[in-house]
């Protein structure tokens, strides 16, 4: 189901919660789906720490990222005096750590990467004894101007396009990419029934203590 399509069946089920009430509550749509991408976070973190939820229940594949070239050196903690390879993906579900990465590397997956979160995990991918010449990333974990997040790459000469496989924050981001164009990629399954019933219990309860509240009288000007 659409995010909107989510945000909307929210609404509704508010609206119909609260008729007969004396209240007409003002409830932005934009502002539900923000509110149902925070309330899915809580949810999966919840679930997944629970054992409840796989990671290949969460996976979103994108496979067609395209790569380019950039200074690292300016947008993250990075020394460089050089381009390298450089990509976006949306932003990820943090609180699962590396678990909200599953893969990146070659778009026929043959090929995956080693991926690192931090430049000290970084400079020590030159020391491994094994697979040190093998291509790996960096992700940047701080949202770039596109609200989104960088990646390097190293150890290859070049590529067009990478697959990325992960678990995402904000599943809205991934219609940037043309490859994830329809809304089959939001059904949350599971997840969404239970986003929804929160929310909605949420929203109703708000709004009924709110109507029960004893209104002030106007002041009569004397």
């Amino acid at each position: 189901m659409e995010l909107s399509k989510i945000a909307s069946a929210i609404y509704n089920d508010v609206m119909g919660g609260l008729s007969g009430m004396n209240a007409n509550p003002t409830i932005s749509l934009e502002q539900l789906e923000d509110e149902v991408v925070e309330e899915r976070q809580t949810v999966i973190k919840e679930w997944f720490n629970k054992g409840l939820l796989k990671k290949d229940d969460l996976m979103v594949a994108i496979n067609c990222i395209d790569v380019d070239c950039a200074d690292p050196a300016k947008c993250c903690s990075i020394s460089s005096n050089k381009s390298a390879l450089h990509f976006e993906i949306p932003q990820l579900m943090d609180d699962l750590g590396e678990s909200a990465i599953f893969y990146i590397g070659s778009v026929d997956r043959e090929v995956p990467y080693d991926v690192y979160f931090s430049p000290s995990a970084l400079t020590m991918h030159k020391y491994k004894r094994r697979g040190k010449d093998k291509p790996y990333v960096y992700i940047e974990k701080t949202p770039n101007e596109n609200n989104m997040y960088d990646g390097w790459i190293y150890n290859l000469p070049f590529v067009k396009r990478i697959t990325v496989i992960g678990i995402f924050k904000d599943l809205r981001q991934l219609e940037e990419f043309n490859c994830c164009s329809s809304p089959e990629f939001l059904d949350f399954g599971a997840v969404t029934n239970e986003v929804k019933n929160r929310l909605t219990k949420k929203k109703l309860q708000y709004y009924r203590q709110y109507v029960s509240q004893p209104q002030p009288n106007n002041l009569i000007p004397r």
